[in-house]
């Protein structure tokens, strides 16, 4: 299964998260200061350890729930849609760089606890594992925003144990659950050097609904911001 949806706006490839271009981006905004970022070794270093710990099998799982959606920027050789438990899709972090700025931040996503998620799992086989999650890592643990955990996804071929990063309560940025009206302001206005925030709350909702894992939260987010622009 693949997602054929086209993408709007800014996306980060591959290449810029192996190369660490996305880091250089944060320096180059100004903004770094703003953002305590994990050094690469300890980065690899957590992408070791997961790999190491994978379920026996023939592949290695990471669960996409946001822009591991529609922007993975690794190669996987399969994807399935599937529903993780313990953990639910939450606006809860400032984005005040890259979808916002201080003055104006955005939200991202994250797993929070609690409830279900419906998403996609990828899968890479087992042999090119450490090689193709490198650039995965290097994205998601390049603040502090996720810790990287083992998460059980139900999928209609059965239930897989999948890499999961879910919110770190204990980060600058976290904020916890908004009324939405309130998520939706920020959203609208939130714009930073990987572009708006807008794009990245349209592109999630768009391929979810693509791939038939509606979202009722989304939606109403969308329409929400599509107010607040008119």
């Amino acid at each position: 299964m693949r997602n054929n949806t086209p993408v709007q706006g800014k996306q980060l490839s591959k290449e810029d998260f192996l190369t660490g271009r996305h880091d250089e981006m944060i320096v180059e905004s100004g903004l770094e200061k703003l953002m305590k970022r994990t050094p690469v070794e300890v980065r690899m270093a957590r992408r070791d350890e997961m790999v190491c710990e994978a379920p026996a099998g023939d592949m290695v799982w990471v669960f996409g729930y946001g822009s591991l959606i529609w922007n993975p920027a690794f190669d996987y050789d399969e994807m399935r849609t599937g529903t993780l438990h313990g953990y639910h899709r939450q606006f809860c972090f400032w984005s005040k760089i890259g979808r916002g700025t201080p003055e104006n931040p955005g939200m991202m996503l994250a797993l929070d606890r609690g409830g279900s998620c419906k998403g996609v799992v990828l899968g890479v086989e087992r042999e090119r594992a450490q090689e193709e999650l490198t650039s995965v890592f290097m994205r998601e643990l390049t603040g502090e925003t996720y810790h990287a955990k083992w998460g059980k996804v139900r999928t209609d071929k059965g239930t897989v144990d999948a890499i999961t990063f879910v919110a770190n309560h204990d980060a600058e940025q976290y904020v916890g659950r908004r009324p939405p009206e309130e998520i939706a302001r920020y959203i609208a206005r939130g714009c930073g050097h990987l572009g708006p925030c807008t794009d990245y709350l349209f592109n999630t909702t768009q391929h979810l609904e693509e791939l038939g894992l509606n979202d009722p939260m989304m939606r109403r987010l969308c329409d929400l911001v599509e107010r607040e622009l008119s």
